[in-house]
């Protein structure tokens, strides 16, 4: 009898032995954990394992203001516009600078055994290659701030060159600009009152055969900075953008009657469109009244 009881409370601790070690197997992933063992009506409990409590993440810290001119007192710049640029003043409401960021996928599965093949998971998110290749299309990205740093140079250097242009041409012959290439179809070309020896056709080949020429030879650099400051005795033959100090200067004022002329040829355009008259005759009708 007591062989048989002796007999019935081993296999009772060996029972529950395994079926403790069971429990601990299934549940070891969870955060709490009770396991029984019964070794001759000894019981122990063992309480919960509590897991690590994650640190809350610090907020992220104000940017300190760095004293740079706004483009409106109180604006707050984009964390893209910190600066780094000529003329910066943070103004990007739309975002256009915004580093473009894409999404990067695994390869879709392509067993042909299986019934349905999953897409790819996503990997991540990456930006675009910001470096600049001497091709035709040299940005592979394009929505860039350098992208469009260079076309704001380059259309404010033609916009001060319409300007300067529509100015002298009606204060010199009366002409409006609007009206000048309905003159030169007519009368033939001519310059300040003087006849050219070619006509319109012959003067819009040597104007594209010049300027695709200058482009190409443009887009074959890859320095941004030679680009669009190339220097040397052709672009700056006085020297005067030699003095670093000076040639932020020049880069800047630059940069600012750009954008001046940019917007006084966009009123020069309305007021044409409007009015059919140029900016001349409407100062000096403006004038007159007053």
């Amino acid at each position: 009898m007591a062989s048989a009881t002796a007999a019935s409370s081993l296999a009772s601790a060996y029972s529950s032995f395994f079926a403790g070690s069971q429990q601990l197997k299934a549940e070891k992933n969870v955060s709490r954990i009770y396991a029984r063992f019964s070794f001759g009506g000894l019981k122990k409990k063992v309480k919960k394992v509590a897991s690590p409590k994650s640190k809350p993440k610090p907020k992220p810290k104000a940017r300190a203001p760095t004293g740079r001119p706004l483009w409106l007192p109180g604006a707050k710049a984009p964390e893209w516009l910190d600066g780094s640029l000529v003329g910066d003043y943070g103004f990007d409401p739309l975002g256009l600078g915004k580093p473009a960021e894409y999404l990067q996928y695994d390869v879709d599965s392509l067993d042909q055994n299986l019934d349905k093949n999953l897409p790819g998971d996503l990997q991540g998110n990456f930006i675009g290659d910001p470096d600049i290749k001497p091709s035709i299309q040299p940005y592979s990205e394009v929505f860039g701030l350098q992208r469009f740093r260079e076309c704001e140079v380059i259309h404010g250097r033609w916009a001060m060159l319409g300007v300067l242009g529509a100015l002298a041409v009606e204060g010199f012959t009366g002409i409006y600009w609007q009206d000048a290439g309905k003159v030169e179809l007519v009368e033939g070309s001519s310059y300040f009152g003087f006849s050219l020896p070619f006509n319109m056709s012959s003067l819009i080949i040597i104007e594209v055969l010049l300027l695709g020429y200058i482009e190409f030879q443009r887009n074959a650099e890859a320095d941004p900075e030679t680009r669009l400051y190339p220097g040397g005795k052709f672009f700056d033959p006085f020297g005067l953008a030699v003095d670093e100090t000076k040639k932020d200067r020049l880069k800047l004022a630059e940069i600012k009657h750009a954008r001046l002329a940019m917007v006084a040829f966009v009123i020069f355009a309305i007021q044409a469109a409007v009015t059919s008259k140029g900016p001349l005759t409407l100062f000096v009708e403006f004038l007159g009244k007053k």
